[in-house]
């Protein structure tokens, strides 16, 4: 009776221990970048992820400095970006542009020739971050992506009066393998 109680005990652990692993949200993928770009703009990390291989794409891009939304008007400047490449062949196969118009923020998802694909909803969490959800498709594929994020700042004098920019990674990729 003795073995009985302690295996049922030992499975019982096993069990346990197997549904809180799975109930763990999988790890995002990121990169971060040095302080060495100028503005509040100055791109601090960017993480991605992507549960299965069909999930939406969960995007955060965080700057080191604190900004409002109003900073990224549609009129203006200063624009942060997401580049997709999710073939990994060349350049990026699209560009999310994140702007603000009517109140809140967007991303406009274009080819590099400036074709339209689609439009998003994007948010401003905190002071030095903004968060995009990219549903399923282009330029969202099954299967792995790869990533970067970029920034362009210009005030109407100083250090970023011929726009500051950044990029991170500095070159090359965010390798993003759902599930992982």
């Amino acid at each position: 009776m003795q073995r009985q109680t302690g295996f049922r005990r030992s499975v019982t652990a096993l069990v346990a221990l197997a549904v809180v692993a799975l109930a763990l949200p999988a790890q995002a993928a990121f990169v971060d970048d040095p302080p060495y770009a100028r503005g509040p703009l100055d791109l601090k990390r960017l993480i991605a992820n992507k549960h299965s291989a069909g999930s939406p794409l969960l995007l955060t891009v965080v700057t080191y400095g604190n900004w409002k939304a109003k900073l990224l008007d549609v009129d203006g400047p200063n624009r942060i970006f997401v580049l997709f490449n999710p073939d990994r062949e060349g350049d990026e196969d699209f560009i999310g542009e994140i702007f603000f118009r009517d109140g809140g923020l967007r991303m406009r998802i274009t080819k590099p020739n400036g074709t339209f694909v689609r439009a998003i909803r994007a948010y401003h969490p905190t002071g030095h971050s903004v968060h995009v959800t990219v549903p399923r498709g282009l330029p969202n594929p099954d299967g792995h992506t790869w990533l970067a994020a970029g920034e362009e700042y210009t005030t109407p004098d100083g250090p970023c009066s011929q726009t500051c920019q950044d990029r991170v990674p500095g070159h090359g990729w965010l390798k993003l393998t759902p599930g992982l």
